[in-house]
C-alpha cells in the first residue's frame, strides 16, 4: 500500500494546508533528483539531490543549519553555519560513498563548485556499503534526473537502503503554506530517514498522536546481528520562499527537531541528524563581483507560523517515508518490512 498520509485520508490533524504537490518542490524552482540502485541481492543504495533555482557560478542562496545529534557528516555545513550561505546543491547518498560523490560533483560542475554539501546515512544493513557502488556515473544520472513534480518517495535514491523503528523508510517529503500579512509563503521538507534505533524498537512510534509502538509490539525485530551492526540517522532539507535571513533559518532549522519529536524520534547516542535550510528569495552574488548587496526579511515576530508549518511537514514527511517504502530484501538476505499501515488505521484510528 504505497500511499502517502494524506492519499490514505489521515491528513487532517494538521492545520496548514500543503502546496500543490504537497513535496519540497512546490518552492519554486526547487528540483529533486534520485538514482537508485537496487541490483542483484547485496546493492541497496543511491544518491539523491535536492537543486535550488540558481546558476552557484553566479549566485548563491542564504542558508542555514542545525547540527542536533553530530554522530555522522555533512559535507560543507560549517561553510553554511559560518558564512551564512550554500553554494551548492544538496546531495544525499550512504556513509562510505561520501567522498565518490564529493569528487564527482567537483568533476561535474568544472570548477562552479568547489565545496560540496553532501549528507550521509549508514545503509550498511540492507546495502554491501563496503562496496562503495555509488561511481560517477550514478551522481551525474540523480542531477538529470532532478525535477519539480511527481517526485518519487519511500525506496528511492539515497532512501533505497533506509530503516527506521525497525521498519522500512527512505525518502520522505511534504510542504505546507503560510500567509503572511497579504502574502502566501511555502515551506518544503525533504528527508532521509534511518533512525533504526538499533533494535528495531518502535514503542515511541506515533501517529497523529496515536501511539503505534503500543499497537504494534508484537512487530518489533530482535536480531542480534541488527542491534549490533545497524546505525540510525536523519538528514532533514528545508526550503521556503520566504525571505529569510541566516539567523532565522538557524532558528527554522531548530524547530524542525520537534517535527522529529510529534513522530517519537529519540536520537540515540549513534544517531547523527543534521538539518539544513534555504531560502530563494534572495540570492546572493559571488563575493567578486560586488561589493554592496542587499536582500529582504520578513519581521521577526512573523516567524512563529513558519516554525509550526515546518514542524507539520516534518512530521509529514518522516510518516511519508514509511508509507512509500516497500518491504526490502537486501545484503546477506536480510529482509525489513514495511510499516503494517492497515493494522495502525484499523487499531488506532488516527484522524
Amino acid at each position: 500500500m504505497k500511499k502517502t498520509l494524506q492519499q490514505l485520508g489521515i491528513h487532517n490533524y494538521f492545520y496548514y494546508q500543503s502546496g500543490g504537490d504537497n513535496t519540497i518542490t512546490d518552492v519554486s524552482g526547487v528540483l529533486v533528483g534520485h538514482k537508485t540502485l537496487n541490483e542483484g541481492e547485496n546493492i541497496r543504495t543511491g544518491v539523491t539531490v535536492v537543486v535550488p533555482p540558481t546558476d552557484f557560478s553566479k549566485h548563491g542562496f542564504i542558508a542555514g543549519g542545525f547540527v542536533f545529534n553530530a554522530n555522522g557528516e555533512v559535507t560543507g555545513l560549517q561553510y553554511i553555519l559560518e558564512e551564512g550561505k550554500m553554494i551548492s546543491p544538496i546531495f544525499l547518498t550512504n556513509t562510505l560513498s561520501v567522498g565518490d560523490v564529493f569528487s564527482a560533483i567537483v568533476d561535474y560542475y568544472e570548477g562552479k563548485i568547489a565545496l560540496p554539501i553532501i549528507g550521509e546515512c549508514w545503509d550498511g544493513y540492507l546495502n554491501d556499503i563496503w562496496g562503495r557502488h555509488i561511481k560517477k556515473e550514478h551522481v551525474i544520472e540523480a542531477i538529470n534526473n532532478a525535477k519539480d513534480k511527481k517526485i518519487e518517495q519511500g525506496c528511492v535514491g539515497a532512501g533505497t537502503g533506509m530503516t527506521s523503528f525497525g521498519f522500512k523508510s527512505g525518502i520522505g517529503s511534504a510542504s505546507r503554506v503560510v500567509n503572511l500579512g497579504n502574502k502566501k509563503y511555502t515551506v518544503g521538507v525533504l528527508l532521509n530517514n534511518n533512525l533504526g534505533n538499533e533494535d528495531g524498537r518502535h514503542r515511541y512510534l506515533r501517529i497523529g498522536g496515536v501511539d503505534v509502538g503500543k499497537l504494534l509490539g508484537e512487530y518489533t525485530i530482535r536480531e542480534k546481528e541488527y542491534r549490533e551492526g545497524h546505525q540510525s540517522s536523519t538528514i532533514i532539507v528545508i526550503a521556503t520562499d520566504a525571505p529569510l535571513d541566516h539567523h532565522q533559518l538557524n532558528r527554522l532549522s531548530k524547530h524542525a527537531v520537534l517535527g522529529m519529536g510529534r513522530v517519537g524520534i529519540v536520537s540515540y547516542s549513534g544517531s547523527g541528524d543534521f538539518i539544513i535550510s534555504f531560502s530563494t528569495a534572495n540570492k546572493v552574488p559571488k563575493r567578486e563581483t560586488k561589493v554592496h548587496w542587499s536582500m529582504e526579511t520578513i519581521e521577526e515576530t512573523l516567524l512563529d507560523d513558519l516554525f509550526e508549518a515546518t514542524i507539520e511537514a516534518v512530521e509529514e514527511s518522516y510518516l511519508n517515508s514509511f508509507l512509500m517504502a516497500e518491504t526490502t530484501r537486501g545484503r546477506d538476505g536480510h529482509i525489513i518490512e514495511v510499516l503494517p499501515i492497515s493494522d495502525i488505521i484499523s487499531k488506532g484510528k488516527p484522524k
